[in-house]
């Protein structure tokens, strides 16, 4: 992962040179692309100008069972759906059998030009139906509603929330997705969703953290002024830790209120996803009542454990919120200590750029250190759910 990290860093520099040349197409036969594909485990594939697979990311926790399964960088978007359904065959996702309305309905989406889009959707389109016919599966393919601007704008808010709003309203389309491209392939090996909020959030920390020193630096903040400065500063960096602390004890943490949800929702999914291709693999007179009850009960412990997930999600981010809210407060103290002292944060933009781009190596080695262990056990327990939803049912 440190390899892949010094590739990233190699790329801003070189987006930072390039930025003012990046959007001049805003769009084109050459743009890349984002294709989404929802099949209750959703992923977001970003492409390049050939259609290929540079990123990849789960956006739902299902997702990162899949995600963590296989390869798909570097294949086509044809290829990377088709294994997108193979995967999700394997493990149960799919319906092999019997299929009832609603089931195995696989929703695509792009980003990008109307016209190359919708010629790539149904290339892909006839892929994935050419493997559902072989694999004798009953399943439908649609067009979901096109990825607008606005939505990549919220999904760059939420990857690099660093950047402020005015900031990511001005970029253009391809910029949006260059960004929102680096920050996917710094969390690529991380298949949790809250161990990606926790390092977005890390990382905007880390470069405010970086800014503030920058510029108490630069602009020679020293004596009355330096103390009150540290001071303030010092409650600043014990607020930020404290927000950590919570992150990992609610959400992260292996005996975190949400990672304890989160194993309960598996199991059920598990359980429900195993009796339910079952059930599909029955002749219609061999399905008993009793068989019925069964999968009835199995997807009531799926809908109440999920629904235990989101509340304690819920829960530890309001939580967050409030601690954000005050570290929000103090960080703007600072900044006015900053203004007294006749110095302006946007005068040295420069070499805040600098020394928060020299940091992020630091960062990254610090945070993947930090969060070892849990980066380890997410991709552990999907890979054990992928284990048992492959084994099936197994009758008493």
């Amino acid at each position: 992962m440190k390899k892949i990290f010094t590739v990233i860093l190699a790329t801003i520099m070189s987006t930072i040179s390039a930025v003012s040349l990046v959007g001049c197409n805003l769009f084109g036969s050459d743009e890349q692309k984002i294709m989404n594909l929802s099949l209750n485990p959703e992923v977001e594939f970003i492409l390049d100008a050939d259609d290929k697979v540079v990123s990849v990311n789960a956006l739902n926790e299902e997702g990162n069972l899949i995600v963590s399964a296989e390869v798909f960088t570097g294949k086509t978007a044809e290829e990377a759906a088709s294994l997108f359904v193979e995967v999700s065959k394997e493990t149960g996702f799919l319906v092999t059998g019997n299929v009832n309305a609603g089931e195995n309905e696989l929703k695509i989406s792009f980003s990008g030009d109307e016209k190359s889009a919708e010629k790539l959707y149904e290339d892909v389109k006839a892929t994935v139906d050419g493997y559902f016919t072989s694999e004798n599966i009953t399943a439908t393919v649609a067009q979901a509603t096109a990825i607008t601007e606005q939505q990549l704008q919220a999904l760059v808010a939420d990857c690099a929330p660093y950047l402020d709003s005015a900031k990511i309203q001005a970029m253009e389309y391809n910029e949006l997705i260059k960004e929102l491209t680096e920050s996917r392939k710094e969390t690529a090996e991380f298949y949790s969703q809250e161990l990606k909020n926790a390092y977005y959030e890390a990382k905007a920390f880390s470069m405010e953290q970086v800014e503030i020193q920058a510029v108490k630096v630069k602009a020679g903040i020293t004596g009355l002024a330096g103390i009150a400065f540290d001071t303030a500063y010092g409650v600043y960096a014990s607020t930020i830790q404290l927000i950590e602390e919570t992150r990992m004890t609610m959400l992260v943490d292996e005996n975190s209120p949400y990672q304890i949800a989160l194993k309960a929702f598996r199991k059920a999914k598990t359980d429900y996803l195993n009796y339910r291709n079952y059930v599909a693999s029955l002749e219609q007179n061999q399905i008993t009542t009793a068989i019925s009850e069964q999968l009835a009960s199995y997807q009531t412990a799926v809908d109440s454990t999920e629904t235990a997930l989101i509340n304690a999600g819920v829960e530890a981010n309001n939580a967050l919120d409030l601690a954000k809210a005050e570290l929000k407060t103090i960080y703007d103290g600072v900044i006015e200590l900053i203004e007294e002292y006749s110095a302006k944060v946007s005068q040295y933009a420069d070499e805040i750029a600098t020394k928060q781009i020299e940091n992020q190596t630091t960062f990254f080695n610090n945070f993947e250190t930090s969060y070892a262990t849990a980066i380890s056990t997410a991709k552990n327990n999907w890979s054990a759910m992928k284990t048992q939803l492959e084994q099936g049912y197994i009758a008493e």
